[in-house]
C-alpha cells in the first residue's frame, strides 16, 4: 500500500510539474515590428506592352496573439507601409505607394530560431502619380523566418505573395483580369520585431 501511495504520489508530482512548466510557457504575445521591403509587380495588359513596377519602402505594424506552449504561437497581424514606386513604362511619371494588410500568422519558435506562415485576408495597395491614384485590393500569403539576436529582439526575413484581384481608379472599379492578362506580385521584407509575452519568457 505504501508503495502504491509513493508511485501515485510521484506520478501526481510529475503531472503537476508538467502542467506548471507548460503554463509557464503560455501567454499573450505582443510583437511590434518595423522593416523595409521591396515589391516587384509584373503586368501584361490585355491590349498593350507588358511592364514592371518596383515598390520600395518602409513598413510597420504589430502582432497580437497567444503562445500556446514552448514554441507554437498564433496571432493576428496588421501592417502599414509606404514608399516610392517606379515603372518600366516609357514616359511614366514618378509615383508613390502605400499599403495596408490585415491577417493572421501561425508560427513556431525553436531556441533562437523562429518560423511562420501567414494569410492576409485584406490586402490593399494604393499607387499615386500625377494622373491620380489607383487602389488594388485582394489577399496575401507569406512565409518568414527570424533569429532572436536578443531576448526581445528578432531579426526577420519574409517572402510575401500578394494576390490582387480588384482595382479602383478615377471612379471606375472592376476585376484586374478584365484589363490585365497577367498581374503577378511578390515582395521580400527585412524587419526587426520586439516579441513580448505575458509569461515573461
Amino acid at each position: 500500500m505504501n508503495k502504491l501511495v509513493k508511485v501515485f504520489g510521484g506520478l501526481g508530482t510529475l503531472v503537476v510539474g508538467m502542467l506548471i512548466s507548460w503554463q509557464s510557457q503560455a501567454g499573450v504575445l505582443v510583437e511590434p515590428f518595423v522593416g523595409y521591403d521591396q515589391e516587384k509587380i509584373e503586368a501584361e495588359p490585355t491590349a498593350g506592352t507588358g511592364f514592371t513596377v518596383t515598390n520600395k519602402g518602409f513598413n510597420y505594424g504589430a502582432r497580437l496573439g497567444y503562445r500556446f506552449n514552448q514554441g507554437l504561437w498564433l496571432a493576428g497581424e496588421y501592417t502599414l507601409g509606404s514608399g516610392d514606386s517606379e515603372s518600366s513604362q516609357a514616359g511614366s511619371s514618378s509615383s508613390t505607394y502605400s499599403k495596408s494588410i490585415a491577417g493572421a500568422v501561425i508560427g513556431y519558435d525553436v531556441n533562437r530560431f523562429r518560423f511562420w506562415g501567414g494569410y492576409g485576408f485584406s490586402a490593399k495597395s494604393t499607387v499615386k502619380d500625377d494622373s491620380g491614384e489607383t487602389d488594388f485590393t485582394g489577399t496575401m500569403l507569406k512565409v518568414g523566418a527570424g533569429y532572436k539576436a536578443l531576448n526581445k529582439l528578432s531579426i526577420n526575413l519574409e517572402y510575401i505573395i500578394p494576390k490582387f484581384d480588384k482595382f479602383e481608379s478615377g471612379g471606375m472599379e472592376g476585376d484586374i483580369s478584365t484589363i490585365f492578362s497577367k498581374f503577378d506580385s511578390s515582395a521580400v521584407s527585412l524587419s526587426l520585431s520586439f516579441p513580448f509575452d505575458l509569461s515573461g519568457k
